[in-house]
């Protein structure tokens, strides 16, 4: 059996969170269409969801 936790934490209303789980820390700037996600463990995503259900996605590892 595994424990999970995860918190999620509104800094700015739609627009910055901080989020805490067991596995470590991210945050995330920007909306929910578009938004940069900066991991603790080094990796950056980015995100945007366009209009007619598209959508495209970037993950990239600090060295």
């Amino acid at each position: 059996m595994s424990i999970y936790y995860h918190k999620q934490i509104t800094i700015i209303p739609k627009l910055m969170h901080l989020s805490i789980s067991t596995h470590g820390w991210s945050v995330r700037f920007g909306t929910r269409r578009a938004n940069v996600t900066r991991h603790s463990g080094g990796r950056h995503d980015a995100s945007a969801r366009l209009p007619g259900g598209f959508s495209w996605r970037r993950s990239s590892r600090r060295r």
